[in-house]
């Protein structure tokens, strides 16, 4: 039952992702179509008629004042096939707006969160026997957290900085990260354990994508520059997707050295980009 209910609210989400997708999609092809339309607007106001007589096309230019029927033999061929195409991109402008009109509208009526609603709105006496079919998202973070404890390293050195959160940490860059993670309600835990093969390690975060209730972890290397802890950890990396961690879907990273600080406005990307 927890699977299908995580299955079914990321499905739910993705769904609302991809309909926004698409009216941008929509919009670029709606801008295309409109620069292509400007390159035909000082055509001259005639209609075209197309036929097919024994396998051949024959084509007719129409006045749209006047009606009068015109021959368009090989002189005219080309202005003909930039009137179709003109008439052609008429046509389809008017259908891309319209869809974007409809998609538009449906996406400003559709909220998955009416579901949970359904749940929310019970009286509490109702929500004590019912398991809902997508589980409130304050119930799942608590499962979350304490399927994910924090603070597992067996070693761990002096924190020296307190995040706004309470918690401390060694370094101000892990700092920068919690008080990020914080700012954009990211659920996290600091320095959990994970079984990777045969090693036991401590990230330094595991975090929750609550929108598609995906857990990520998040390393921050923080001397780059130094061969020997280089080297370390990107081995250590290289352990993570053997073990089946890609970087960008499972595993975030953030890197400094000594002469390049973390950059917080990436951090935020990341989190923007990844856990929301």
């Amino acid at each position: 039952m927890d699977d299908f209910r995580k299955e079914l609210k990321e499905r739910l989400r993705n769904y609302r992702k991809e309909l926004e997708a698409q009216l941008r999609e929509l919009d670029v092809l709606i801008k295309q179509n409109e620069k292509y339309l400007a390159k035909l607007s000082n055509l001259p106001e005639y209609g075209v008629k197309a036929t097919t007589v024994r396998g051949c096309q024959q084509y007719y230019l129409i006045d749209k004042e006047t009606g009068k029927r015109e021959y368009a033999g090989l002189p005219k061929l080309k202005l003909v096939k930039k009137l179709i195409q003109r008439d052609y991109a008429i046509a389809v402008d008017k259908k891309l707006v319209e869809l974007r009109k409809k998609l538009s509208k449906f996406i400003a009526n559709y909220d998955s969160s009416e579901i949970e609603d359904v749940y929310e709105k019970l009286s509490e006496a109702r929500k004590s026997v019912i398991v809902p079919i997508i589980e409130p998202n304050e119930a799942y973070i608590y499962r979350w957290i304490e399927a994910h404890p924090g603070n597992q390293n067996p070693f761990p050195e002096e924190g020296l900085y307190k995040t706004n959160r309470g918690e401390m940490v060694r370094s101000k860059s892990e700092k920068i990260i919690a008080d990020a993670l914080e700012k954009y309600n990211v659920p996290y835990q600091y320095e959990p354990m994970l079984e990777l093969g045969y090693n036991t390690i401590y990230p330094d975060f595991v975090v929750l994508n609550l929108r598609t209730r995906k857990t990520v972890y998040w390393e921050h290397l923080g001397l780059v520059s130094d061969i020997e802890y280089a080297t370390k950890n990107f081995k250590k990396l290289q352990d993570y997707e053997r073990n089946g961690f890609v970087l960008g879907r499972d595993l975030i990273t953030t890197m400094e050295s000594a002469d390049t600080p973390i950059d917080v406005k990436l951090v935020e990307e990341k989190i923007k980009e990844f856990l929301l």
